[in-house]
């Protein structure tokens, strides 16, 4: 996600750029200045443009990643639910079987003092 950044605001810093060096040049071509100011207003409807563009798919981006984000937190707290019952049972499940375990030894310990006697 860093190499996409990166890129994107190389991407960014290469566009402004441009549209600086564009305005420069307007400024001193050799045209009359009705005709600069015109190629100075479209060039800033362009910018505006573009930069809206980028905005909106900014809010694309972050919308999306926060879907995910999301998706992968539900995600992990069902599965966690999902190990907490399956833990449960192993207690459970382990429990019954030591007291299982518990009586057969109580029963031969049993046995074995009343054949001593």
């Amino acid at each position: 996600m860093d190499d996409k950044g990166e890129g994107k605001k190389v991407a960014l810093a290469l566009l402004i750029g441009g549209l600086i060096g564009a305005g420069i040049a307007l400024l001193y071509a050799p045209q009359s200045g009705r005709e600069t100011r015109k190629d100075i207003t479209k060039t800033a409807k362009k910018m505006k443009k573009r930069s809206l563009e980028m905005v909106d798919d900014t809010i694309d981006h972050i919308k999306d990643f926060a879907d995910n984000v999301k998706d992968i937190t539900s995600d992990i707290v069902e599965q966690g639910a999902e190990l907490s019952e399956s833990a449960k049972k192993e207690i459970v499940s382990a429990f019954e079987y030591s007291q299982k375990v518990l009586a057969k030894q109580r029963d031969r310990l049993i046995d074995a003092l009343r054949i001593q006697k």
